[in-house]
């Protein structure tokens, strides 16, 4: 009995030491971003509570179906895990991106799929594959909304002088897409890449450890990925998933921006489409910074800035802090 009730106190100290953590990370987090959380804000009580509430639920599918996507990557390796603990991946790694500044998100997804069954090894790759197909989805709807809007007399001055850094981000989004899938897919790229790491684990010694990890991951990622791969039904599945959330995304400034430009509807979601696929290699913490450039810069060739800025810091709202948020209650009560 002694020892039951130890274990049960140091279980319960674990979960409070836990808590505890859980709560500095997120002051830690506020801190960083008192400035953009001020604007946001202040962005906030610019729009109506309908506008607002049409924006989370929006937000939420978006998750929903993000959480979706990890289940049908678990069930690839063979997991029987269900689409809450998909849903419960997604929600608790936006928690981990808004308290480590975008860089524990994908740590937190491979730890929770170990947590759900998925052996480690497994988990690595299937978060780099998932990582992969997402950029595919980004790169279709901006490529496609970039395409469309040339062709349309009102957004066509947009395209032609955006055009050349639309093209820069698509090549970086295919050298991205086309590394992990060419490790993947084709052992002489595995090949060469170890090959590569080789030459520099001569040339810089004191790395040593950090190549042997490397080398360890792409013959991971080359051996398992191409299983993986290789069930082309899931994997279509995951890229309509993925394009499926987007879309609820880029509905949102679309709906807010009704009626306040002289863009419709299905525009507005194609310009947020090529804004969000240039924001994306862009790099900053968690993401921050890079989107709300490129969307004010976008937007305000239809609006003022008046307009289109509080439309943005309520989209990151939406899909930024709240599901953090989400991810936190997560994790404190389940």
């Amino acid at each position: 009995m002694r020892i039951m009730d130890q274990e049960s106190r140091k279980k319960k100290s674990r979960k409070w030491i836990g808590r505890g953590v859980l709560l500095i990370l997120l002051m830690i987090s506020l801190f960083f971003y008192r400035d953009t959380l001020w604007n946001i804000v202040e962005g906030i009580r610019r729009i109506t509570w309908r506008e607002l509430v049409v924006s989370i639920c929006l937000a939420f599918l978006g998750y929903s179906l993000d959480g979706l996507t990890i289940s049908i990557m678990m069930s690839a390796v063979g997991s029987r895990a269900k689409a809450r603990d998909g849903i419960f991946i997604a929600f608790v790694c936006e928690f981990y991106r808004l308290t480590t500044l975008g860089n524990g998100s994908g740590i937190a997804e491979i730890y929770y799929l170990h947590e759900k069954g998925v052996e480690p090894g497994s988990a690595t790759v299937l978060t780099m594959i998932q990582f992969a197909l997402k950029r595919v989805a980004v790169m279709l709807l901006g490529l496609t909304g970039f395409v469309y809007l040339c062709h349309e007399e009102v957004t066509k001055p947009l395209c032609s002088e955006y055009g050349i850094f639309v093209v820069s981000g698509c090549l970086i989004a295919v050298i991205v897409i086309s590394f992990f899938l060419g490790i993947t897919l084709y052992s002489r790229v595995e090949n060469a890449l170890v090959r590569v790491l080789d030459w520099l684990e001569i040339r810089i010694k004191q790395q040593k450890k950090n190549f042997e990890k490397w080398k360890e991951q792409i013959r991971l990622l080359n051996s398992s990925g191409m299983c993986i791969l290789s069930q082309k039904r899931k994997m279509m599945c995951v890229i309509l998933l993925q394009i499926g959330k987007l879309m609820t995304f880029y509905m949102i400034p679309a709906c807010l921006l009704h009626g306040k430009t002289d863009l419709t509807v299905g525009a507005s979601v194609l310009v947020m489409a090529v804004a969000f696929m240039l924001a994306g290699v862009i790099p900053t913490p968690s993401g921050v910074g890079a989107l709300e450039f490129v969307f004010v810069l976008f937007f305000t060739c239809f609006t003022d800035s008046g307009t289109a800025v509080p439309v943005i810091l309520l989209f990151r709202f939406v899909t930024w802090i709240c599901p953090a948020i989400v991810g936190g209650m997560f994790l404190l009560f389940f």
